[in-house]
């Protein structure tokens, strides 16, 4: 809980200093559906993983500057699905776990269109997420990390000034979890750990 007020300080006061060039602060609300596949650390060879659906909602914040830079915030309750697929022994194994968490990305846009009627624009920037809830999967096997990185781009359209559609990708940047090894496996598989990538596809209103 302490680094998600952390984090959210740090936005808030990235906006406040913000300068006061600034041609507008709009708020509203964000959502959307995620594909998530996981990729595993060097060592793992029997494990891999599928693309699997979730979603996720939150507040926005969306900050215009001149010569059509901006810049967006939110704080998203997210919910991926993370499926893992084990082969042993000529046997294949498929398990999913939903993973949750709160993410906090900001992006610095670049927009460019027909003014307040449509836009387009190109994103970036990194996010930050704290996983919420149980910190154990796949019974036992790992256990999430408190806090993940990870990088954000995206395009998308704007339309009348408040609507917004848009894609965009999510590369993770450190690690979402680590194995947890039994004491009988003698120092088998301790560096065993994933990481996430995620496509997204989102809407957006803004007040």
């Amino acid at each position: 809980m302490k680094k998600i007020i952390t984090a959210l300080a740090l936005v808030l006061s990235f906006a406040w200093a913000v300068p006061s060039a600034a041609q507008g602060i709009k708020f509203g609300v964000v959502g959307g559906l995620n594909l998530t596949k996981m990729n595993f650390s060097s060592g793992s060879d029997n494990l891999n993983s599928d693309n699997r659906c979730g979603w996720y909602f939150g507040p926005k914040m969306n900050i215009s500057l001149p010569l059509g830079i901006g810049l967006d915030a939110a704080v998203e309750y997210n919910q991926r699905r993370l499926n893992i697929n084990e082969s042993e022994d000529g046997v294949k194994y498929e398990d999913g776990e939903t993973f949750r968490s709160i993410e906090i990305p900001v992006n610095l846009r670049y927009n460019f269109g027909l003014g307040s009627i449509a836009s387009v624009y190109v994103s970036t920037g990194p996010q930050f997420g704290f996983a919420v809830g149980n910190s154990k999967m796949w019974d036992g096997m790992f256990k999430s990390e408190k806090m993940n990185t990870s990088w954000n781009i995206g395009a998308g359209a704007k339309l009348m000034n408040h609507l917004e559609l848009g894609i965009g990708y999510n590369f993770a940047m450190t690690k979402w979890a680590k194995a947890i090894v039994p004491e009988s496996w003698q120092g088998e598989g301790e560096g065993y750990n994933f990481k996430a990538n995620t496509f997204q596809v989102q809407v957006a209103y803004l007040f």
